[in-house]
């Protein structure tokens, strides 16, 4: 088990985003995250494993990397693991439809190219042979486990796990679905772990922003650090990585400017990143770190 956060009076550390929660749920273990010396190196090595480039062809980083497909994806594993224990209806398009927030016809065609691409496998319900059963593949639990399974990771470089968990989730397809499952359960109840976070929720809105935003920290992490940034931050440089356009690049970086979020100097040689954006990021990683830590603990 995870070792005792430090006082409540660490709250002080979190955002201002997340007062009203600060007592409860994973906010007193982030706080003890934050206040760790080695909080920050964390989160250097979490962006630069966000940003890795995909070993498929296919561009899965773009089409995950956007929030309303992303999930759509999640609420399917969530599903699929309520269904496998035993509660809920069966993962069909029609339940996904019903739960997922995105319209029938958004859900629909995503199903449809998720199936194509061997995200998602279809078969027959015994009781109902109308019905497909919509099944999650190991490759789409990789795929939207990327950033939980690296803030798991995270949280074990701070705290170390008396048996190491992020290597056997990876390996074991079950025990990773149920592990997201467990998330999008806890989401459902009540979200304190992702929507008080504007500026962090906004990058999520646009193909590979939270990607953008991954790269433009982990360069300002590796400043502090002292060791070179694992992705350049030119606009041909990230449009490169992420097989987007210079303009799309273009465009997330200056809402983020506009934002107040941060700034990237021409030819991204450097990056200047506003005292509240980085507090929100950080409060935000922090409970990301705690939540997933608690729910791996319990798988």
């Amino acid at each position: 088990m995870h070792d005792a956060p430090e006082p409540a009076a660490r709250a002080d550390l979190l955002h201002r985003s997340i007062a009203l929660h600060a007592d409860r749920g994973p906010w007193p273990y982030a706080a003890s995250l934050i206040h760790h010396r080695g909080f920050r190196d964390a989160l250097r090595l979490y962006c630069a494993a966000v940003i890795q480039r995909p070993e498929m062809p296919w561009p899965a980083d773009k089409f995950f990397g956007q929030r309303l497909r992303y999930l759509v994806s999640f609420s399917l594993i969530g599903l699929d693991a309520r269904w496998r224990r035993g509660g809920g209806e069966a993962p069909t398009l029609a339940t996904l439809q019903r739960v997922a927030p995105a319209s029938a016809r958004q859900i629909a065609e995503l199903v449809v190219t998720l199936r194509l691409g061997g995200y998602v496998t279809a078969q027959r319900l015994p009781a109902d042979r109308r019905a497909l059963r919509l099944s999650p593949s190991m490759t789409l639990l990789q795929e939207i486990g990327r950033s939980p399974l690296a803030f798991l990771e995270a949280s074990e470089r701070l705290v170390p796990a008396a048996s190491p968990m992020v290597a056997k989730l990876r390996l074991d397809a079950a025990a990773l679905a149920d592990w997201l499952g467990a998330s999008y359960e806890m989401f459902l109840q009540e979200d304190v772990y992702f929507g008080p976070f504007c500026n962090v929720v906004e990058f999520t809105g646009q193909d590979c922003g939270y990607s953008v935003l991954s790269a433009v920290l982990a360069t300002h992490y590796a400043a502090l650090s002292g060791v070179a940034a694992p992705a350049p931050l030119s606009y041909s440089g990230l449009a490169e990585r992420f097989r987007v356009s210079r303009q799309h690049i273009g465009n997330i970086l200056s809402s983020a400017e506009r934002r107040g979020c941060f700034s990237v100097a021409r030819g991204g040689r450097s990056v200047a990143i506003s005292a509240d954006f980085l507090s929100e990021f950080e409060t935000w990683a922090a409970g990301q770190m705690a939540h997933y830590r608690v729910l791996a603990e319990r798988v």
